[in-house]
C-alpha cells in the first residue's frame, strides 16, 4: 500500500528540495571524523566507530542514519587514511555516502598537532516514487510517477583540526560539490526541477578540565551553517570517571532538542555508548523523541597515546 507522505509533497512542489542528509548526531564528539577529515589520524590511534540513530520515534517515515567509520596514521604518524560510510533514510529517499580521507598531521610541540584533511567519495540516491501517493492535481511535475531514481554524484570535503594538551578545535566543509540529483524538465514550460545536496560547515570545540586523579569535566560545542537552512548550534557537557564511564548533556538548536548521553568502557579499547533526544518545536506532539546508539573501538598505533602528559583523548 503507498505511503502517504503529506510533509515531503509540499517540499517537492519547489525547484531545490534539500534532502536531510545531515541528521544531526547527539554524541557527535565521538564522530568527528564524520564532520572533519582533518580528524583522521588522531591521537596515533586506529579507531573503528559503528553508530545508529534513529529520529521522532513514531512519526510514519522518520529519518533513520546508520554510519561506520574508521581511520589510522601510517608512515611517522604524519599521515593518515580514513573510510566513512553513511545511510540515511527519510521517506522515498535513501542516500548513501561513501567517502575516502586523507590528512597530514604537522606536530607543535611535543603534546601538540595541527591536521589537514581531505575527503573524496560518491554519492548515491535512490529515489522510490512508489512510496507516495499523491495528493496535489495532475499538473504536479511529479504527478504519477512510480519509478526508482537512482543518481550518483561526487563529494568531497576539507578540515583542519588542532589539538593542544587539553582542548580541541576543528573548521571544516562537508558536500563542497553541493551535488543536484533528479533532475527533471517540464517540456511545456521548460522549468527543471531538482534535489540537491547543500554545503555544509562546522566548527567544532572542547576542553578538558581535570576536576581530580578520577574525574574529569568536559564541555563541548559544534556549531553548523548549512545553505538555506538556519544557524544550529550544540552544546554539552559530559563528565568522565575514571577515563571508563561517562555522562553528559547537550542543548541543540535548530531542530531544538535536549538530549542526555552516556558511554562505558566494557575493556580496553571497546566502548558502547547511547543517547536519548527529547524534541521540541512543531515535531513535539508528533513523535517520542530520538534515539542513538555507538559501538567503538581503538588501538594505539604510535607510543604517542601513552604519554603521561596528556590526560583525556578526544577520540
Amino acid at each position: 500500500m503507498k505511503k502517504l507522505l503529506t510533509l515531503l509533497i509540499p517540499l517537492m512542489l519547489t525547484t531545490a528540495v534539500k534532502p536531510q542528509t545531515a541528521t544531526p548526531m547527539a554524541q557527535y564528539a565521538s564522530n568527528q571524523l564524520i564532520f572533519n577529515p582533518g580528524f583522521a589520524g588522531a591521537h596515533d590511534l586506529f579507531s573503528a566507530n559503528l553508530s545508529l540513530r534513529t529520529l521522532w520515534v513514531g512519526m510514519p517515515n522518520s529519518p533513520t542514519l546508520i554510519g561506520f567509520n574508521m581511520h589510522a596514521p601510517f608512515i611517522d604518524q604524519r599521515n593518515a587514511l580514513g573510510f566513512i560510510f553513511q545511510r540515511e533514510t527519510f521517506g522515498p529517499q535513501a542516500v548513501n555516502l561513501v567517502n575516502i580521507t586523507y590528512a597530514y598531521n604537522f606536530r607543535v610541540g611535543q603534546s601538540s598537532f595541527l591536521s589537514l584533511g581531505v575527503q573524496a567519495g560518491l554519492f548515491n540516491t535512490v529515489t522510490d516514487w512508489a512510496m507516495v501517493e499523491f495528493v496535489r492535481h495532475e499538473q504536479d511535475p511529479f504527478y504519477g510517477r512510480d519509478e526508482r531514481w537512482v543518481s550518483n554524484r561526487v563529494d568531497m570535503g576539507l578540515g583542519a583540526y588542532f589539538q593542544a594538551r587539553n582542548f580541541y578545535i576543528g573548521i571544516s566543509g562537508r558536500h563542497l560539490t553541493a551535488p543536484r540529483f533528479d533532475e527533471i524538465r517540464i517540456e511545456e514550460t521548460g522549468e527543471r526541477f531538482h534535489s540537491q545536496i547543500r554545503r555544509q560547515f562546522f566548527v567544532m570545540g572542547g576542553y578538558n578540565v581535570m576536576l581530580s586523579n578520577t574525574l574529569d569535566l568536559r564541555p563541548r560545542v559544534m556549531m553548523r551553517h548549512k545553505q538555506g537552512v538556519p544557524f544550529a548550534v550544540s552544546a554539552g557537557i559530559d563528565f568522565i570517571y575514571e577515563n571508563r564511564f561517562t555522562f553528559g548533556a547537550n542543548v541543540m538548536t535548530g531542530l531544538p532538542a535536549v538530549t542526555l548521553s552516556t558511554s562505558l568502557k566494557i575493556v580496553e579499547g571497546l566502548r558502547i555508548g547511547y543517547a536519548f533526544d527529547m524534541n521540541f518545536g512543531v515535531l513535539r506532539p508528533f513523535q517520542h523523541g530520538s534515539h542513538e546508539i555507538f559501538i567503538s573501538y581503538f588501538v594505539p598505533v604510535w607510543n604517542r597515546i601513552n604519554d603521561p602528559q596528556i590526560r583525556q583523548h578526544f577520540h
